[in-house]
């Protein structure tokens, strides 16, 4: 069976570099989406693909090429709508570039009903080896309420053929918050997850702007979300059910079963480097992050002309990597360790957030055990909030 690495081993501490590629072909447009996607275009996949190669190959980071690579992530969009071979194109033009792990873990993004068994077992001989799908919910009207193609036959479906190929390592993404969710909705999208035996749990909180449709529809009072409170409840509920069931919660929306916790995302929490490649993807190289460009006839221009695609870049001062040190590591339920950081940022650079720090724990949002500081359970509910006042 294959295995992630377990809270407090050596997953958490590994420092080798971690890569994402972004493939932002879609079936359809959800209606809650504001990522960077579009319809899926079989030229225009291929050329994707050659850009991203080249883009792999030709422009340098500040993190050494020999780096060791440990994780690979292709998220989107829907990866799994791309031939494999494209994906084994990549991951070739990665390992061209890199020395990555024999034990790397690579994890490709899919949609229900946007896999095959050939798809599976090809992707799975050369290398991928974990699958995060997107799920959202087991409930008909939920998934109509949202725009998404798919149905709760269709996932089990999807699971069935990844068991089959030989996957075991699977995550399946829930939203909370859907319009007609209740508790009961809820606690029936749980038990499937437990019944059909998927490792990993992430749970979202639906999140809307104004220029998606679904926003739209809310503002103007054409469609009813869940009353924050009930959510709220959902969210605590959540973490007792999964609890009970064998499940760690790890960080704020991630849930695994022992030796399943996704290795390329505690990344980002433990600000880890992870390059980006592709469009709109986001890198850390350890003391700056920058992106690529959000257009696609930007992107894929400048790739042919040589040209660097990178739209912005921010170099990190010591206060703000503290600042992101604080917000990303109260993520993880593991928390922060207070000693660590003042041998780190020094007690001067701690000192302005001590007032902060005894005012949150007096409100129940973050409580203190020896050196170690976390979230409460309220406190993660209340993150955004927490998180605020070291910002």
């Amino acid at each position: 069976m294959q295995r992630g690495p377990r809270a407090g081993e050596s997953g958490y501490s590994i420092v080798s570099l971690g890569i994402y590629i972004h493939i932002p072909f879609c079936q359809s447009r959800c209606n809650y989406c504001h990522f960077v996607t579009e319809p899926f275009q079989r030229r225009k996949a291929g050329r994707y693909t050659d850009s991203v190669i080249k883009e792999i190959e030709l422009f340098p980071s500040a993190v050494a090429d020999n780096e060791e690579v440990n994780s690979i992530y292709f998220g989107g969009g829907t990866p799994s709508l791309l031939p494999s071979r494209h994906v084994y194109a990549m991951l070739t033009g990665c390992r061209r570039k890199y020395i990555v792990r024999e034990d790397c873990e690579i994890t490709l993004e899919s949609n229900p009903g946007t896999i095959s068994a050939d798809k599976t077992m090809a992707c799975l001989d050369f290398g991928v080896n974990r699958i995060s799908m997107g799920a959202q919910s087991f409930v008909d009207s939920e998934l109509d309420s949202i725009g998404r193609l798919h149905t709760p036959a269709m996932i089990e479906e999807s699971l069935r053929l990844l068991r089959e190929s030989g996957f075991s390592n699977i995550n399946l993404d829930l939203m909370l918050g859907l319009p007609n969710q209740t508790l009961k909705s809820w606690k029936s999208n749980l038990e499937r997850v437990v019944a059909l035996d998927v490792p990993h749990v992430s749970v979202y909180m639906l999140d809307l702007d104004d220029e998606c449709l679904l926003g739209a529809s809310v503002a103007q009072g054409l469609v009813r979300l869940p009353e924050e409170d009930l959510v709220a409840d959902l969210y605590l509920f959540t973490i007792d059910f999964l609890s009970s069931r064998g499940y760690r919660q790890y960080e704020i929306s991630n849930f695994a079963l022992p030796g399943f916790a996704c290795r390329h995302n505690l990344k980002y929490w433990t600000r880890k480097p992870v390059l980006g490649y592709g469009l709109a993807s986001h890198s850390f190289d350890g003391h700056s992050r920058y992106a690529n460009y959000r257009r696609m006839d930007d992107y894929l221009l400048a790739i042919e002309a040589g040209i660097s695609p990178v739209d912005w870049r921010e170099q990190l001062d010591e206060a703000r990597a503290l600042e992101e040190t604080f917000f990303l590591g109260l993520r993880l339920n593991d928390g922060v360790n207070w000693s660590w950081l003042q041998d780190r940022f020094g007690r001067d650079g701690l000192e302005k957030h001590e007032k902060a720090i005894r005012k949150l724990i007096d409100e129940g949002l973050l409580e203190r055990k020896d050196s170690i500081l976390r979230l409460t359970s309220l406190g993660r509910l209340l993150s955004n909030e927490v998180f605020q006042r070291f910002i």
